[in-house]
This record gives C-alpha cells, sequence and structure tokens, in this order.
C-alpha cells in the first residue's frame, strides 16, 4: 500500500516522520507510541492490523502487555472524538484487531511542517542546554534567526523538562542518569541539521546544571545523530537511566518542537510535550535560560545567580560555536582557528563570559606538548588571564573555574588549582573536563586512587570521547599499571583508528613493557600521517633504548632542523637524548623545560621518563624547585 509522510483524513493530518497529529492546523499532544500506534493503523488502511502486529510495530525490541496497546487505542478514540464530523476512524474487529477505516490521502511533501496556530499539551515539562558545534561553513544570514531559536527552544522544553523532573522525582522509575538525544531535524533542510544540534547541546548543557542527575556529555550522545540502533542499546552503551529524544522543525518563523522522556530499563514513557512558538527576538544569555528552566531544583541545589540576564551579541554568539568546533579538533592546526574566532567573538561582546573560558581553553592546549603550537611560557600567561576575566564577568562559571585551575596546575601551583579544580566540578558535577583536570592534579600528586575516581566520573560523563577515554589509560600507566593501560589504548583505537593521541600514548605504554619494536611500529604509524615533534620526540626514545642508536640520531637531527622554523617543545630533545643516555643534554634541556614550564615537567616523577637519572642531586633539585617535596 501506498506510503508518505503526510496523511489527510477528516480535519485532521498526520505528519509520519515529525510524529505530530494535527487538527485544522492545531497540534493534537499525543505521546510519541500513540502516534506510532496510529501511523501503523494508517499505513495499514481497510485493512485489519491484528494485536500482536501492533505490538511488534510499536515496541519492537521491548515485552510489553496487552493493556498498553488498549490504552493507546483508546486514547487515540479520545483524541479523534474531538472534531465536529462524528467520523468513525477506528473500527475494533472481535478477537483480531483493528482497522482504520476513514478516507486516507496522501499529501504532497511540503518544504517545512504545517504552522501550527496554537499548541494543546498532555503534560507539561522539560529541559535545556547550551553549547554548540557542527561544521562551521555558516549561512550567516539565516544563522541569527538559527542561534535566537535555538536558545528559545532550550528555554520551552529546559523549563518543562525541570518542571516535571521537581513534580515526580518521588514517583514512578528512579532516574539517576540522563542523555539528550540527537533531536531530528524534520525541516526538510539539510541545512538545519546544524540547528538541531545547537539545541541538542543547548538542552544537554542546561540540563547538566538544572538538575541532579548524571547527564551525559552531548559530544558522546552525538555519536548516535542517525542511529538505527535500539534505546535499550544506546542507554547501556552511554551508561544511562532515561533518554530525552526528539524533533525540530521550522517553517518560516514559526519553531515546532516535540519531545519525550523515556525511563528505557521500563520503556516507560514519562512525560511528552509538543511546542510551536514564534521565534523570539534577541540572545538570552545561558545564565537565563538557566534561571528560567530550573527555579524549581536550583532552589534546594545552588544558589540563584545575581543580577539581570543580559543579552549577548548575536554575531559574537556566532563565531563562538565557530571556535568551540575547532577547540574540539585538538589538532595543530585547529587550536589557533579556535583562538582567532574566540577573540572576534569577545571583540564582539566584551562582556561575553564563555567565550573568555573557551579563550582560556585554548590557549592551555596550544601550549602542550601534544599540540605543541606554542611555548607554554607565552599561552598559559594569556589563558590565566582570559579565564580571570571570564570570572570577574560571571562568578560562577564552572568553565572558567576549571581552565584557570588546569593553567594552575602546569603552573605548580598547587593549592590554587586544587581550589579552581574543586570549585568547578562542585559548581557543575556534569561537566567532564572539570573531573578530568582535578584528576591531573591528584595523579601528579601521586594519589593514583584518586585520580582513577576522577577519570572514570569524567568517562561516565562523556563515555564515547577518546580524549577521555585514552586519559583512562594514561592514568594507569602513571600508577604502573602498563598491561591494562594498554587494553584502554588499543581499545580507543579500535573505534577511532586514526587518533594520534591514543598511538602516542600506545607506543610509550609498549616502549614501558619493553615491546620495543611494536613501540617503534606503532610511531612510525603516528608519524607518518602526522609528523608532530612530541611524537618524534617519543620515537627518537625508543630507538634509543632499543639500541638503534643511528636511528635514535637521526631523529633528533630532524627535530633540531625543525625548531628554527616552528616551535617545539624543549621535552622532545629530552626524550632524544634520554634514549641517547646523554645526561649533560637531557639536563640542559630539563632546565629549558622549566624556564617555560613546560606540562611535561609535571609528570617527570610518576611517568618515570628517566629514572636513571634519579640519583642525580640536579634532577632532586629540579623537583624541588617544581613543588615535589
Amino acid at each position: 500500500m501506498k506510503t508518505g509522510r503526510y496523511y489527510d483524513f477528516g480535519p485532521y493530518r498526520l505528519d509520519r516522520h515529525a510524529k505530530i497529529l494535527l487538527r485544522e492546523g492545531m497540534v493534537v499532544a499525543l505521546t510519541p507510541k500513540v502516534i506510532d500506534t496510529l501511523v501503523v493503523l494508517v499505513e495499514n488502511r481497510g485493512g485489519i492490523v491484528s494485536k500482536d502486529e501492533l505490538l511488534k510495530a510499536v515496541w519492537p525490541d521491548s515485552f510489553v502487555e496487552e493493556n498498553n496497546l488498549s490504552q493507546n487505542i483508546s486514547v487515540l478514540r479520545k483524541a479523534l472524538a474531538q472534531g465536529q464530523d462524528k467520523t468513525l476512524y477506528i473500527e475494533t474487529t472481535p478477537k483480531r484487531g483493528y482497522r482504520f477505516v476513514a478516507e486516507v490521502k496522501i499529501a504532497a511533501v511540503e518544504t517545512g511542517p504545517v504552522t501550527p496556530v496554537e499548541v494543546e499539551k498532555t503534560v507539561s515539562s522539560e529541559p535545556a542546554n547550551a553549547n554548540p558545534p557542527g561544521a562551521p561553513p555558516l549561512k550567516v544570514a539565516r544563522f541569527y534567526t538559527r542561534t535566537t531559536a535555538a536558545i528559545f527552544a532550550a528555554l520551552i522544553l529546559g523549563g518543562a523538562l525541570t518542571i516535571w523532573y521537581t513534580q515526580h522525582r518521588r514517583a514512578g522509575p528512579a532516574i539517576r542518569s540522563l542523555a539528550v538525544l540527537p533531536l531530528k531535524n524534520l525541516s526538510g533542510d539539510p541545512g538545519q541539521d546544524y540547528f538541531a544540534d545547537e539545541i541538542t547541546q543547548l538542552l544537554t548543557a542546561e540540563i547538566s546544571r538544572a538538575v541532579p542527575l548524571r547527564v551525559t556529555s552531548s559530544t558522546s550522545a552525538m555519536h548516535y545523530r542517525n542511529s538505527d540502533k535500539p534505546l535499550r542499546t544506546v542507554a547501556r552503551e552511554l551508561g544511562v537511566d532515561a533518554v530525552l529524544e526528539g524533533s525540530v522543525a521550522r517553517s518560516g518563523d514559526r519553531l515546532l518542537i516535540t519531545a519525550q522522556l523515556i525511563h528505557v530499563a521500563s520503556d516507560q514513557h514519562l512525560w511528552a510535550a509538543t511546542y510551536g512558538r514564534e521565534i523570539a527576538d534577541g540572545l538570552v544569555l545561558q545564565q537565563e535560560i538557566g534561571r528560567t528552566v530550573a527555579h524549581e531544583v536550583r532552589a534546594s541545589i545552588v544558589p540563584a545567580r545575581n543580577g539581570p540576564p543580559r543579552r549577548i551579541d548575536r554575531t559574537a554568539f556566532e563565531d563562538s560555536l565557530r571556535a568551540r568546533y575547532y577547540l574540539d579538533q585538538r589538532n595543530t592546526e585547529s587550536i589557533p582557528q579556535a583562538i582567532s574566532w574566540y577573540k572576534k567573538a569577545i571583540s564582539e561582546d566584551p562582556l561575553y563570559a564563555r567565550a573568555y573560558a573557551g579563550l582560556a581553553d585554548s590557549y592551555n592546549q596550544l601550549g602542550t606538548v601534544m599540540i605543541g603550537g606554542q611555548s607554554p611560557a607565552e599561552s598559559r600567561k594569556l589563558a590565566i588571564a582570559a579565564a580571570s576575566r571570564a570570572l570577574e564577568i560571571d562568578p560562577d562559571l564552572a568553565e572558567a573555574h576549571a581552565a584557570l585551575g588546569y593553567s594552575y596546575l602546569y603552573e605548580w601551583n598547587w593549592d590554587r588549582s586544587r581550589d579552581s579544580l574543586e570549585r568547578a566540578v562542585a559548581l557543575n558535577p556534569n561537566y567532564a573536563p572539570g573531573h578530568l583536570w582535578l584528576c591531573h592534579y591528584l595523579a601528579a600528586r601521586g594519589r593514583f586512587d584518586e585520580a582513577m575516581q576522577q577519570i572514570l566520573l569524567a568517562r561516565d560523563l562523556d563515555p564515547l570521547s577518546p580524549i577521555v577515554r585514552t586519559q583512562v589509560g594514561w592514568i594507569l600507566a602513571f600508577a604502573g599499571r602498563y598491561r591494562e593501560a594498554i587494553r584502554e589504548y588499543r581499545k580507543v583505537l579500535e573505534s577511532e583508528p586514526e587518533y594520534q593521541w591514543g598511538k602516542w600514548q600506545l607506543g610509550i605504554a609498549l616502549m614501558k613493557t619493553g615491546e620495543y619494536a611494536e613501540s617503534i611500529r606503532v610511531l612510525q604509524l603516528a608519524a607518518a600521517r602526522n609528523r608532530t615533534p612530541s611524537v618524534l620526540g617519543t620515537l627518537g626514545l625508543v630507538y634509543g633504548k632499543a639500541g638503534q642508536r643511528k636511528q635514535a640520531e637521526a631523529v633528533l637531527n630532524e627535530l633540531l632542523a625543525l625548531s628554527p622554523r616552528q616551535y617545539v617543545s624543549p621535552h622532545c630533545f629530552v626524550d632524544v637524548y634520554s634514549g641517547l643516555r646523554n645526561s649533560e643534554k637531557v639536563f640542559e634541556w630539563l632546565e629549558k623545560s622549566y624556564q617555560e614550564r613546560s606540562h611535561s615537567l609535571l609528570w617527570l616523577r610518576v611517568s618515570r621518563d628517566v629514572d636513571w637519572l634519579e640519583s642525580d642531586p640536579r634532577f632532586d633539585n629540579l623537583m624541588h624547585r617544581i613543588g615535589f617535596n
């Protein structure tokens, strides 16, 4: 039987993709499973659909009792009976099933959804979030409306879910963790995918601040865009009890959003709603969204922020989205682009706190040994200045506290680093980088059990992030658990074969276990893809340990030739000279590392990369200057 997207019968239009039923342009609020039941009946119109067929079609991955189906049919009959025509739509055939008996026409596909005049809701309540990226080339002329709509949609949905949580947290199945799955773009325009992602990320960030649940990072949830995996599988892979899923569609200046909150284990739909709104003018800071969305919950968790919410410049918001996209790439080419976009956003809105926090993160990454874009002596000062400015504007911005704590850690300002990082995770327990960098602090102090707790918390919040998953292995390696670390690195590379940092760390761990040939093979593969100084330095170290002195010297000469043309971290030379067992040169380059406060010095003691020099008084003196007693 012919199928389509839009089905017209009587005064109704059914949009099977958006899971929406309209009556004379008004949304009839029905839960998605009720809509699914209607879709099956309409697509089999005129024929009898057995109860077993309906159960399998509507609940394909779950066993549910027949009364769930009976309830759906009852809801449909009541909803369809509210029309003035008194038409019979669903007929029961005793002991056989149900039949849709009304005349159905398949409507022509439209460029967007039918614009509702107003919306009817069955249950009220929902979530909100904030954070951008999809790929940058944005259509600037359309971005203003899109960005405004994203924030406005997050506000609507966030408020709804938070109210639901407040009213129902003592009833129904327990929810301790939640993931916001990528909202489906039903606008008929693939160019709007970015817009749907914006709303998804806004929802995730806002929910993570609003309710006392573990909320999976949007970077992990985004892996399930267009996924056909069953919800139970998705929930198991993300380690959550519940998911929020839905769709977004735009038609001109109208916005249509559907969403449902599902407890996955029981397949219980705890709440569902559909909203149609005009896109409001102006951009509102996430502070305003958070205040509106989380009022009920925040009152018992953290104090409400003082001061009126402020609007942000639309171009600044757009540029910060671009910047975040590049920051998330985490490579030598992308970090400078992130810095450029964040600077532009700040020039357009000098009071945009999140742009300053993002700029601080970018400078922090620029000075790492892995990225190696600039000496940390220069980049870290800029990071501290940017994070401090963010906190002057918004003292409760968790991202800024975390960035500042990270900077202080690699400045060896131990107390201020700990205080800032602990403040960050207290302000937003769902901010994965806060736990990640607190883990760095604990591991550097040799408190590996506590460090593992923090990195596992970060992994729970962002279970598909290769950065976080690799650092699980990193901490295991620092604790001397090299075999476990190697297993973690290999698991990361199974899913992310080209992940450079994973290859680099795997090569180091294999070196630690004496598997020099395999270590060299892995590092050569990493260098073949991107011949970064950090990988070359480690490769030279392993060549030296393996007795391949000529190869180690060739790497050394390559780094020496490279250093006049670009920044090369002193640690790269420490590595190669250590492999060549040249203690004088090692200490010469360690001193240069100290002068620029290289990230590597923080890990020198726990990594034991130069353990053959630990009896030398110069090593003890260096450790004392860094702050290790």
